[in-house]
C-alpha cells in the first residue's frame, strides 16, 4: 500500500546530527509516510548512522559517488510513492507534528502546491537561538517576492504535491551553488501556488559546517553572480522586458544580503526600476499586481531608504511620489 507522504532527506557527512533528524520523522504523530534517505557518498560514518535504524519506512539508497544534494534531492523524488513529498535536511528536526498539520492542509486546499511553515533556529547542542521570520502566508505576494528573492520561505518546512513536480517538469538543479531551493521555488512560482502554515513545524540547526554558510563564506563572489542571473530569469520568465540600467539597479541594490549604506542616486535608480515593473505589471494585467505594488514598498522603504539621506520623492523629482509604486 503507497504511503500517503514521502519524506526525502539527502544526507552527505551528517553523522553528527542525522539520527536525530532520522527519529524526528519516525516520532511523527502522523504514520502513513516513508522516509527516503539518499546517502551521497560521505567521507564521514554517515551510512554507519543511518543503518543503526531498523524501520520498515525507511528506503536508503546511496550514491556511487558524490552527486550533491540537488540530484540527491532528485533521485529521492524520484523513488517516492507519496502522493505529498516533505523535505528535511540531515541536520535540522521536524516538529513531531509537521506531517500532520501539514497533510491536513493539503487535504483541504487542492488549489496550494508548496506548503511551507514556521521555523525556528537552534545551535549545535540543539538549544534554541531564535524564532526565524514568519513566514508570507499570501499566494500573489510569495510570487510577487520570488521576482527579486526568496523571502521567508524556508526549502525544509516544504511539503509539495509530486503531481505538481511530475507535471510541470520540475527539478533541484546542480551547480546553484546552495542556492537551489531558490531557482526550485523561482520556477514553481510561474506554475503554482506557494504559502504556509501558521505552525512552528521545523528546527533549522545553525553550525559552522552548515552548506549555506559554507558556501557563502568560500563561494561569495560567485554566489552574487548566480544570485543575480536568477533575478534576471525571474523577471524574464514572469513577462518582465527591462532595460539593462533598470536590471543592474535591481541586481546591486537588491543582493542576497543587505548593504549597510546606499546612496541617493542609488535609491533613484531602484525606484525608477521597480517603477518601471509596476507599469509594465499593468499592462499585463497581472493577478498579484497589489501584492507586487506592496513589494515595492517594503523593498524601498524597509531596505533602501531608511539607509540613504533624506530623499525627495515628490512628483517631478526622480520620477514621482513612492505611493505610485
Amino acid at each position: 500500500m503507497k504511503p500517503l507522504v514521502s519524506v526525502v532527506m539527502p544526507a552527505y557527512n551528517g553523522e553528527k546530527y542525522i539520527g536525530e533528524a532520522i527519529e524526528s520523522i519516525l516520532n511523527q504523530t502522523y504514520t502513513d509516510f516513508e522516509l527516503i534517505i539518499i546517502e551521497d557518498k560521505s567521507t564521514d560514518h554517515t551510512l554507519q548512522a543511518i543503518q543503526k535504524y531498523k524501520d520498515s519506512r525507511i528506503h536508503l539508497y546511496t550514491n556511487s559517488y558524490n552527486r550533491g544534494i540537488s540530484y540527491s534531492t532528485n533521485l529521492g523524488i524520484s523513488h517516492s510513492k507519496g502522493k505529498y513529498i516533505a523535505l528535511l535536511d540531515d541536520d535540522d528536526l521536524a516538529l513531531k507534528r509537521r506531517l500532520e498539520w501539514q497533510v491536513a492542509f493539503m487535504e483541504e486546499h487542492a488549489e496550494i502546491d508548496i506548503l511551507g511553515g514556521r521555523s525556528a533556529m537552534i545551535d549545535e547542542s540543539g538549544n534554541f537561538i531564535r524564532y526565524d521570520k514568519e513566514p508570507i502566508y499570501n499566494s500573489n505576494y510569495i510570487k510577487a517576492n520570488l521576482l527579486f528573492y526568496n523571502k521567508k520561505f524556508a526549502n525544509c518546512t516544504t511539503m509539495i504535491r509530486k503531481s505538481f513536480i511530475t507535471e510541470n517538469n520540475l527539478k533541484y538543479q546542480d551547480n546553484c551553488l546552495g542556492m537551489q531551493d531558490f531557482k526550485f521555488f523561482i520556477d514553481s512560482s510561474k506554475v503554482g501556488r506557494l504559502t504556509s502554515i501558521d505552525r512552528l513545524i521545523h528546527l533549522k540547526r545553525i553550525h559552522k559546517e552548515e552548506e549555506t554558510v559554507r558556501r557563502m563564506k568560500t563561494c561569495a563572489a560567485q554566489r552574487a553572480g548566480l544570485y543575480a542571473e536568477f533575478q534576471r530569469e525571474s523577471i524574464r520568465k514572469s513577462g518582465f522586458v527591462l532595460s539593462e540600467e533598470n536590471l543592474r539597479a535591481i541586481n546591486e541594490m537588491m543582493t542576497e544580503t543587505s548593504k549597510k549604506s546606499y546612496s541617493r542616486e542609488d535609491a533613484a535608480r531602484l525606484f525608477k526600476a521597480l517603477k518601471e515593473m509596476i507599469r509594465q505589471a499593468r499592462e499585463m494585467n497581472v493577478d498579484y499586481i497589489t501584492e507586487l505594488e506592496y513589494a515595492c514598498k517594503k523593498i524601498l522603504g524597509e531596505r533602501i531608504l531608511p539607509r540613504t539621506d533624506i530623499f525627495d520623492w515628490e512628483d517631478g523629482k526622480e520620477g514621482g511620489k513612492l505611493s505610485s509604486c
